[in-house]
């Protein structure tokens, strides 16, 4: 068996004890470069396996952790995060990183919305304050004109239900497995190049027409995809 095997195997069995909780911190890895006589390297790998299959996570500079009960999640299906969230007995928080002044030289733009001047709404939803995703959402300037004015840290659909009259009637999403972009890692406390879920989400509204386009990047060890079929 190889080191990095011994490493992983001892780290699994201190789990299965149940003597490391949900979010509990794991040894150092100092400590376990010292415990095994090991390089960085070595311990890293071990880890990074653990990782891989989702039973702990990193975050930068503070070490890795015990990874906490998956909140449970419907791609394709309208959902307001902070009920979800309650629902599963989890503490939602969302927070506005920033909302650009309406702009025609993004690639949205010319991409989804014929060229018009569009917000892109940047925000980092946490649970249980663990950050995990980051998305971006961009609209029309002239449909939801004074956007930057409202209170953003909530439903962005009841937003729109409630003060511009405008109601989501069905989504398309397409769902990739990729690695986060630098500005994501920076805002989930990741280190750059770690991998991720990314969601593009098109809603529309009852006559066709596109609403708003999201880009999510989800840390893919803190979902479960739920996916029914008939």
């Amino acid at each position: 068996m190889l080191l990095y095997q011994k490493i992983r195997n001892y780290l699994q069995d201190l789990l299965a004890q149940g003597s490391m909780r949900s979010g509990s911190k794991l040894p150092s890895e100092r400590s376990l470069q010292e415990e095994f006589s090991s390089t960085r390297i070595t311990v890293r790998e071990a880890l990074a396996r653990l990782e891989a299959e989702g039973v702990i996570y990193s975050q930068k500079r503070r070490g890795w952790f015990v990874t906490p009960q998956k909140l449970r999640w419907h791609p394709a299906r309208k959902v307001n995060f902070n009920h979800l969230t309650k629902e599963q007995g989890f503490e939602p928080k969302t927070e506005v990183i920033s909302i650009e002044a309406p702009c025609i030289e993004h690639s949205v733009a010319h991409e989804h919305f014929e060229g018009e001047a569009i917000y892109k709404l940047t925000r980092v939803r946490k649970v249980d304050e663990r950050a995990i995703l980051m998305e971006e959402i961009y609209c029309l300037a002239k449909r939801f004109e004074g956007l930057e004015k409202r209170v953003l840290n909530g439903s962005i659909t009841e937003v729109m239900s409630t003060q511009y009259n405008v109601e989501i009637s069905h989504e398309q999403c397409v769902i990739s497995v990729t690695v986060l972009p630098d500005e994501a890692s920076q805002r989930l406390e990741k280190n750059s190049g770690a991998p991720c879920l990314k969601v593009q989400r098109a809603r529309y509204d009852t006559q066709k027409q596109l609403v708003d386009f999201n880009i999510e990047y989800w840390l893919h060890d803190a979902i479960e995809m739920v996916v029914e079929g008939t």
